[in-house]
């Protein structure tokens, strides 16, 4: 028989190396800098530590609660120093919803921030260039047109934790979107509570109501909204449809039967208004179905696209070839900057939109097809410029290799992932040149930034 009452006896006399934690165990520790991920990071027993919600020069104390990649984290219970560009934030769930990482920290040092981690990058990856400054976003909060908040366990709607995938706050409000749309997500969380819908549980994999999506145009004053749920039919649609039909212009019921914790709905069907949102950037008009991507920031948008025109003027474009091209945000806004146009993307439904979208705008130079960029459908097109705007993750090797080979005089490379293009830049640079750099700010409140490059054939 084991004598537990000795074996815990001999689990208290172990005595930790120096560098070892326990878990709840207390450090105070100066913040020197900032991660990728936006916390705050310094050193505890000259090993890396990190907590979120803190500002480079503040001095922090708080308990361990884990280590990841070698990095200790953190969660603060004081700060003894503030710095002056921390600021009181906007929404009252800042400092523990995963929205936001920033909005402690003033807008202007959030920038500077962003420049440092971008430029951090380029020299950790050989690049001599260096980024100037990021080009601010003149509206910080309600900025958002698309958001996706999850149901927890226990009826909670809205956003996870920060730093924890199975833990969810709450929301009464949220700053990034519109008030419209915080009220739809108000009336959202009325349905499930007055109609007992049961929540997902993401631990045992059942349960019914999983993520409420919200989009909007923007500048169209449209609104869709979709409920995704786990196999079934919707119970209380009546109910449903009588608090989103005076807030929205599209509603949708989203069904995802997989167990795997994602907004993306396979199979849907429309309970009410338009299949599809529409919104207008510059002039253009893009219709998009409720699975596919767009730009999440319609303000921002605009300038990403001019920005964009400007190199492909300056390179003369005649045939301009747009991959990852979505429903056609850059192909169909820059079809006056090019003979002919041809846009690839994965997305059947964003290719579907696209065309749609050429017609809506009456382009007669601008044609899609549906295919992974690495199938290479795109090769014979021969094209003269490339705009390419891969997802986080950054470009397909196959991708890399054949641009390589193929060598387009111009290429445009737009990136939300900094590290991602850095990457992919190793495989690029025997035959490239970066002739611009840009940097800007179409996630205000959040550590990532967008980065426009125009590569130059040496």
């Amino acid at each position: 028989m084991v004598n537990w009452r000795a074996t815990l006896d001999e689990i208290g006399k172990i005595r930790y190396p120096p560098n070892v934690m326990k878990y709840g165990e207390i450090k105070k520790f100066e913040v020197t800098h900032v991660d990728r991920k936006g916390r705050g990071c310094g050193l505890v027993n000259d090993r890396p530590a990190c907590a979120d919600f803190v500002v480079p020069g503040e001095t922090v104390e708080g308990k361990f609660v884990g280590r990841k990649k070698g990095v200790k984290k953190f969660e603060i219970d004081q700060i003894e120093n503030p710095s002056p560009h921390r600021v009181e934030a906007a929404c009252a769930h800042a400092g523990d919803c995963g929205g936001c990482a920033w909005q402690h920290i003033a807008y202007d040092h959030q920038l500077e921030l962003k420049r440092d981690l971008i430029n951090q990058s380029f020299e950790r990856g050989g690049l001599t260039e260096r980024v100037a400054a990021v080009i601010p976003c003149p509206q910080q909060y309600r900025y958002r047109n698309r958001m996706d908040y999850c149901v927890g366990d226990r009826g909670e709607v809205g956003l996870k934790k920060r730093g924890r995938w199975n833990q969810y706050v709450d929301l009464q409000d949220c700053r990034l979107v519109s008030e419209l749309a915080v009220k739809a997500l108000l009336e959202f969380k009325g349905w499930l509570r007055d109609n007992e819908i049961e929540p997902w549980n993401a631990f045992r994999h059942t349960g019914y109501a999983r993520y409420l999506v919200i989009r909007e145009g923007k500048n169209t004053g449209e609104r869709m909204l979709t409920v995704v749920t786990s196999d079934g039919e919707l119970p209380a649609r009546d109910d449903l449809l009588r608090r989103f039909k005076p807030l929205a212009t599209t509603i949708y019921h989203g069904i995802n039967p997989e167990i795997t914790d994602l907004s993306l709905a396979p199979q849907l069907e429309l309970l009410h208004g338009e299949p599809e949102l529409t919104e207008q950037i510059a002039g253009r008009r893009y219709r998009i179905p409720p699975n596919s991507f767009f730009q999440t920031n319609s303000l921002m948008a605009e300038q990403l696209l001019e920005t964009v025109r400007e190199h492909v003027l300056g390179a003369k474009a005649e045939k301009l070839l747009d991959l990852y091209c979505g429903v056609g945000f850059f192909a169909i806004g820059l079809s006056d900057a090019a003979k002919e146009i041809y846009g690839v993307e994965l997305d059947e439904a964003a290719i579907v939109a696209a065309r749609r979208n050429a017609e809506l705008n009456e382009l007669q130079n601008v044609r899609f097809d549906s295919a992974k960029a690495e199938s290479l459908i795109w090769e014979q097109f021969a094209p003269d410029t490339v705009i390419i705007d891969p997802p986080r993750a950054g470009l397909h090797p196959k991708v890399v290799e054949t641009l390589a080979e193929r060598r387009p005089p111009t290429l445009i490379y737009v990136s939300c992932n900094y590290e991602s293009f850095v990457r992919d830049w190793q495989g690029l640079q025997d035959h490239y040149r970066i002739a611009d750099c840009r940097a800007l700010d179409l996630f205000p409140n959040s550590p990532h930034v967008e980065l426009v490059l125009k590569l130059e054939l040496k």
